[in-house]
């Protein structure tokens, strides 16, 4: 067999040649998180994010598969806990890093990337005996440090830090900004904040943030009755935008009292489901499912999906439910299902009596979190090769012709009343465009789908359903 023999020129080139194509997939990979005004951005695109806890993420026994299942079911990240004891701790009691735990954290970050899921990586000096504030100062910025590769992070320096912290002692301003300070000078552009429970208010949490400089105003809403309302959460998210700054609800009814035994309305998955929906209709910046089965996943055979499924409300419904993974339209008549000839690629009619494929649709949310009223969407076809075009942008026929997405492709979907939207719900669709055309079922279903009327009435309106 002939070939080059090592160190040769030509394997010199090879190697080289593999080396670039695993730095361009790594590339391609990679996901940066930035800020733009009180939003945060996912390469350059402002969306709302929507986290999940991962709290045991360093001695989690099958890191790979729980977060390609938090990708699957829709957020766009996780948040973890570097320093809790059901893992390799990360910090010795002098700040200094174990390099067993940093190269699992290193692990769970790269996974992270490759699902390209943002990281929270949230400390909480409490749990690591004997470190006092200044060596947790050392840790901290030792582990930004070694994270300076990673554009999908963002730090939070304390978990409620004035409550916690390096001996169980309240963080002091003076040293979160200490940290801050500390963090900026090795990684710029890094964003940081510190987050702040309840037990202050949101005036005063939006405050510090901005006395102190933080990128983000990260709150632990008050776990009150209601609390998912948008009626409560509203006026709180007013209050902690109004620094400018993104605003993170980071850590809101936990979903089960293992603690806590007053919490209410956390037993079912519709009070997370509005929250989340709540949250991102208020002008939050991200919002974050918060449940302690995720502390602990140690063990071989420990997988998040069978953890979450023993728990069918609220964990395993609202992970499954909180963005529809497929739909169907059904028109007004309630007889007839909107349908994509030959799956994608031809006309849209509203002819079906029953959902299969080619009445089964994919919806992408724009902006990102849970599907709310007014939001902007594509739609793609079964095939996943095709998706809704208005032709002309409006003013004659619906087709799933269209190969890519463009502005003829995008379309808001309104909810009468507004609010979130769930299965079930009454919804129109109209070109995103100075145009107001709305999609119509002609006859109310049973013809053609247009997209030719200037107002909306019973022919423009759809009944949603999340198909499973």
């Amino acid at each position: 067999m002939s070939g080059a023999k090592p160190g040769s020129p030509t394997t010199t080139l090879r190697l080289a040649a593999m080396l670039i194509c695993v730095c361009v997939s790594a590339q391609t990979q990679a996901q940066t998180l930035s800020i733009q005004g009180d939003r945060f951005a996912v390469d350059g695109v402002p969306r709302f994010l929507t986290f999940i806890s991962y709290f045991g993420a360093l001695g989690a026994g099958n890191v790979t598969a729980d977060l390609r299942l938090i990708r699957s079911k829709g957020f766009d990240g996780v948040r973890i806990w570097p320093l809790l004891f059901t893992g390799p701790q990360l910090m010795n009691s002098d700040g200094t890093l174990r390099q067993d735990a940093l190269t699992r954290l290193l692990f769970v970050l790269d996974r992270a990337r490759d699902e390209r899921l943002i990281v929270d990586v949230s400390f909480t000096g409490e749990h690591i005996p004997g470190l006092d504030a200044r060596h947790f100062r050392d840790g901290v910025l030792a582990t930004a440090a070694a994270l300076r590769p990673y554009d999908n992070v963002l730090v939070d320096i304390q978990n409620e830090r004035e409550i916690y912290g390096p001996l169980g002692r309240p963080l002091p301003a003076a040293d979160v900004a200490s940290i801050l300070a500390g963090i900026k000078a090795i990684h710029p552009s890094r964003i940081v904040t510190a987050s702040n429970s309840s037990q202050v208010t949101a005036e005063f949490a939006a405050n510090f943030t901005a006395q102190l400089g933080l990128d983000v105003t990260t709150y632990h809403d008050p776990r009150e009755f209601n609390w998912f309302e948008f009626e409560t959460i509203q006026p709180m998210v007013r209050t902690l935008r109004a620094t400018g700054r993104p605003v993170y609800l980071q850590e809101p009814m936990p979903t089960r009292d293992f603690t806590f035994s007053w919490y209410l309305n956390h037993d079912k998955a519709e009070y997370f489901l509005k929250a989340a929906a709540s949250a991102k209709l208020a002008g939050a910046a991200a919002w974050c499912f918060h449940s302690p089965l995720a502390d602990d996943l140690r063990g071989a055979q420990t997988f998040l999906e069978d953890v979450f499924r023993a728990y069918p409300e609220p964990e395993w419904a609202f992970v499954s439910s909180l963005l529809p993974a497929r739909v169907s339209f059904q028109a007004a008549n309630e007889l007839n299902y909107v349908r994509a000839e030959g799956g994608g690629g031809g006309d849209v009619r509203a002819t079906s009596m029953a959902v299969g494929s080619w009445e089964t649709f994919g919806v992408s949310v724009l902006s990102g979190g849970p599907l709310v009223d007014g939001d902007r969407v594509t739609i793609a076809t079964s095939s996943g090769a095709h998706y809704l075009q208005a032709i002309g942008g409006g003013g004659g026929a619906l087709r799933a012709a269209a190969d890519k997405v463009g502005a003829w492709e995008t379309f808001i979907i309104e909810k009468p009343g507004g609010g979130g939207i769930r299965p079930g719900d009454a919804i129109r669709l109209r070109v995103s465009g100075d145009a107001r055309w709305y999609v119509a079922a002609e006859g109310g279903g049973g013809a053609n789908v247009l997209v030719n009327r200037p107002s909306a009435g019973t022919w423009e309106t759809f009944k949603l359903l999340f198909v499973p």
